[in-house]
């Protein structure tokens, strides 16, 4: 385990003036450097069937620079432009991987963002940029600790500053608690504990659908390039800012909790990008973010020094009996509670479920699992040096360079 961990630091700023124009030149140079390397990658493997690296595209920044249509981009700070084909590269190789979806063309009505190495001090309640003869006001919540890496100014659709720092920071290791749980999600309550205890779904998308609905109808009937319209969708921005804010900081709150007070956290390794697939649930599931309140437990578990198991998701757990180990196969989604038929023990649902995580991770932590002992057989059937099945590498072959 890493001695230091990377930690985001984020902050509101307030520019004002000529610094707001500064940095919405920033944004959109940004924005045209992305552009313009995405489009330059697309065209090039079109025409020639070979796809360009990091540095071919770099190359073409000065160019771009010393022409008189595009001389305004010498007016900004160069390094986010540099950053900005950085991650045209970066997300090819992740599309590759992969871990995400084509790079898309981005849009002067989304949210704006650009990444700044260096260059930029906090002084006070300050911050101030290259190339800008005033400092911003910043609003520091609390103290910035470790070592500064870069930092990341945006801009929401609701018209308002962020920075992020993003800092390398000693791991803080909890002393131990003794105890160990597991985490089972789910709609009606957020997260389910080993030990019976319940997180509540606060719901936030569900408890302000009614007033999201009613202002998006209001933007539906206003005339497109209107001022009017551009002022209800900030209306309908600051909505949905809202519903995302509630649903984080609740997230947040109970993944704290969780991690702070346990020594291992057990989860199943649920996908839950094919939950979303069923369309009865997809919108719950949804509001719930069960995907986000996995990630976060898995990184805090790093962060302070916890231990973190995945359970295989195929592993039965809320049909088996944690007191017998009897499965009852005929157990629906709409059973929240059920008897067994060997032991006669009645069983919560979640709990139960919960309960069979832990003592499954618990095997898995020991090496005595089912998870590990088929991954055991897997590496003896395999000859020396072949982790991956033919079958991928072929396909891992068809696939062009980014």
């Amino acid at each position: 385990m890493k001695s230091t961990h990377l930690k985001a630091y984020k902050f509101r700023i307030y520019p004002e003036g000529e610094q707001i124009n500064f940095l919405a030149r920033q944004f959109g140079c940004v924005r045209f450097v992305y552009n313009y390397a995405l489009e330059l990658r697309q065209k090039t493997y079109e025409e020639t069937g070979k796809s360009l690296s990091y540095y071919d595209t770099a190359k073409m920044l000065p160019v771009l620079k010393s022409r008189q249509e595009t001389g305004w981009l010498g007016e900004v700070i160069a390094q986010p432009l540099q950053m900005a084909m950085q991650n045209v590269d970066d997300s090819y190789r992740r599309f590759f991987k992969g871990q995400n979806r084509y790079p898309r063309f981005r849009c002067r009505s989304d949210r704006q963002c650009f990444k700044l190495p260096q260059g930029f001090r906090v002084e006070g309640d300050h911050l101030w940029l290259p190339k800008l003869k005033t400092g911003i006001r910043i609003k520091i919540s609390r103290q910035i600790k470790g070592k500064i890496l870069y930092l990341h100014l945006s801009r929401t659709t609701t018209g308002n500053y962020y920075v992020s720092f993003t800092c390398e920071v000693p791991r803080e290791i909890l002393a131990g608690t003794g105890k160990d749980t597991s985490v089972d999600v789910g709609i009606k309550d957020a997260a389910i504990l080993s030990d019976g205890t319940r997180y509540e779904n606060i719901k936030p998308l569900k408890t302000l659908e009614k007033k999201l609905k009613h202002r998006q109808r209001q933007l539906s009937k206003k005339q497109k390039g209107s001022k009017s319209r551009k002022r209800q969708r900030h209306i309908v921005a600051r909505l949905h800012e809202r519903i995302k804010n509630l649903r984080e900081d609740h997230l947040h709150k109970i993944t704290t909790d969780i991690v702070k007070n346990h020594d291992t956290v057990a989860v199943e390794d649920l996908t839950v990008k094919n939950m979303l697939k069923n369309h009865c649930l997809a919108k719950s599931l949804s509001d719930a973010s069960l995907g986000k309140l996995l990630t976060q437990l898995e990184y805090k578990c790093d962060w302070y020094g916890r231990k973190f198991v995945k359970v295989d998701r195929f592993f039965p757990s809320s049909k088996t009996c944690h007191v017998c180990g009897e499965k009852k196969e005929d157990l629906t989604l709409a059973d929240r509670a059920w008897a067994c038929s060997c032991c006669h023990t009645m069983h919560d649902r979640d709990v139960n479920a919960a309960r069979n995580i832990l003592r499954e991770g618990l095997k898995i932590l020991s090496g005595c699992g089912a998870q590990s002992d088929t991954k055991q057989k897997q590496a003896e059937a395999s000859p020396p040096g072949e982790s991956v099945k033919p079958e991928a590498k072929a396909k891992q072959k068809e696939k062009p360079d980014a």
